[in-house]
């Protein structure tokens, strides 16, 4: 399926489900991120555990990613798309029934291997139906989109609280009402996932270093952010529920500054972009300490840091999507999606680690550190590399 190949009506079918599943995947995100740390911490399971339970579906992520491509082959992709909703929806049902640290870490590895699924699938369509003159906007809204059920989440939390079945119901019926534009809309338009070589990833790495560095940075503080930020302005003497307001306002910046962001990097280098991007993340970082209620001012801080960060998995995407075509753009695609599953991995497990050996601010020093080295990888191929075709 090309670009070409579709006509207007069946871009928008087409896209009313890629744009669905990818609400799925940010609604199971940034639901699980919060609710099963504030819940590990209510039962007194320590910051650095926490840290490696968020760990744990990032190893998922990461050894799923590969067969992802053969797997939506062999079963068809609306099949392969399918199972991924159910199983990521009992997972979260499972979560709650289960009273085990060990069940807790299970449930996890698979929710995170199913969420996985409509990642990839989702971007590989994404990127083989959005025309040319329109692949930065369609991306930033798909973005946006991700934002908004990852909001959603803290949002169910906000509504719902932390007790009892109805969040994780909640999540569960939602998420599964996500598959009907699948199912009845775009039906007949989705398409066949190619196999994607493991030589092939790892050559996306060298051949463009900048959005794989741009993949790691995102993963990481948004895993780190989403698992630990709640948890944060907790030990900071704020609210539970307050404190899951902080996750919702990093999606609401996505929704609102990523289209804008992506309109920017489609006029002019990218890379620029996305060492602006990083930068901004460095300085709101810098602003957590002084968060000790939350407000309007707060809040918009968080907003804008929202923003920055998810504008960073955008700007890498388009990239992708514009270089890569065929065999290779699911090749491209899975490495970003494995590197951004490695960010999800290393980002909760510092976060965590640090905050037990400085209790809370050690999260700040890793939520600047990462975009720090983000900044200073893709500056470095900025300023040796004129050309955005290199990056």
């Amino acid at each position: 399926m090309t670009p070409d190949s579709l006509s207007p009506r069946d871009l928008r079918r087409s896209l009313s489900a890629v744009y669905a599943c990818i609400f799925a995947n940010g609604l199971g995100m940034g639901l699980s991120l919060p609710l099963f740390s504030l819940l590990l911490e209510r039962n007194g399971v320590s910051a650095t555990l926490i840290g490696a339970n968020v760990m744990t579906g990032a190893v998922a992520m990461i050894i799923v990613t590969p067969f992802i491509p053969a797997l939506a082959a062999r079963f068809g992709t609306i099949r392969f798309l399918v199972a991924c909703y159910a199983i990521a929806a009992a997972c979260l049902i499972g979560f709650r029934a289960a009273d085990s640290l060990l069940l807790w870490f299970l449930f996890r590895f698979i929710l995170n291997a199913s969420l996985q699924g409509l990642f990839v699938a989702s971007e590989v369509w994404i990127n083989q139906i959005a025309p040319e003159r329109m692949r930065g906007r369609l991306i930033a809204v798909y973005t946006a989109i991700f934002s908004a059920g990852f909001a959603m989440g803290p949002g169910i939390i906000q509504g719902l609280g932390t007790q009892g079945w109805s969040p994780f119901i909640a999540g569960s019926v939602t998420m599964l009402a996500a598959l009907i534009p699948l199912l009845v809309v775009a039906r007949r338009l989705v398409p066949v996932i190619e196999h994607a070589k493991a030589g092939a990833m790892f050559g996306f790495v060298f051949s463009s270093p900048s959005a794989a560095a741009a993949a790691l940075c995102y993963g990481a503080v948004e895993a780190c952010a989403g698992a630990f930020l709640a948890i944060y302005a907790v030990r900071q003497g704020i609210a539970e529920t307050q404190s899951t307001l902080l996750i919702g306002a990093l999606g609401l910046g996505n929704m609102l500054l990523v289209p804008f962001i992506g309109w920017l990097a489609d006029k002019t280098d990218r890379r620029h972009v996305l060492i602006g991007c990083g930068v901004a993340c460095i300085a709101a970082a810098a602003f957590l300490p002084l968060i000790r209620a939350i407000g309007p001012w707060e809040l918009g801080i968080v907003l804008l840091w929202g923003g920055v960060i998810s504008a960073i998995y955008a700007v890498g995407l388009a990239h992708l999507g514009a270089r890569f075509r065929g065999g290779e753009l699911a090749a491209a695609n899975s490495a970003f999606a494995i590197i951004y599953a490695t960010g999800t991995m290393v980002g909760p497990s510092l976060g965590g680690l640090a905050m037990d050996l400085w209790n809370p601010h050690g999260l700040v020093i890793v939520l600047a550190l990462i975009p720090a080295v983000f900044v200073a990888v893709t500056g470095w191929r900025a300023a040796t590399f004129r050309t955005p075709a290199g990056s």
